[in-house]
């Protein structure tokens, strides 16, 4: 079975932006490895006038998904990494995500898991 990537829209508060990608940069991608959200990268638009923040993670199944997710979530580090970052106001108005699934033609190198 080939894998799913999720791609996520974060549409960040006004002045808040450096806050979220130092969240993630801190605590967020070492909290994801734990819990096997593999990312993929990480993106702000040049020109971001949505003040958007975007990142690809890939799963090993929707299921997988579902679980990995539900498990961070669930972490008592994260719950305390976003009670404290979010404390004077929430640093993410908004979320989208979208489960995708890469077409032949795709690069090889790009999205590969590797098998632990």
């Amino acid at each position: 079975m080939s894998h799913v990537y999720e791609m996520r829209m974060y549409y960040v508060a006004p002045g808040k932006m450096a806050a979220l990608l130092a969240r993630f940069a801190d605590h967020t991608e070492a909290i994801f490895e734990r819990h096997n959200l593999k990312t993929i990268g990480y993106w702000v638009p040049r020109e971001n006038p949505k003040n958007l923040l975007l990142y690809i993670i890939e799963h090993e199944s929707l299921e997988a998904a579902a679980k990995n997710w539900e498990d961070f979530r669930n972490d008592k580090d994260w719950q305390r990494v976003k009670a404290e970052t979010d404390a004077e106001v929430p640093l993410v108005v908004s979320i989208e995500a979208y489960f995708m699934d890469k077409v032949d033609f795709s690069k090889p190198e790009y999205g590969v898991c590797s098998k632990t």
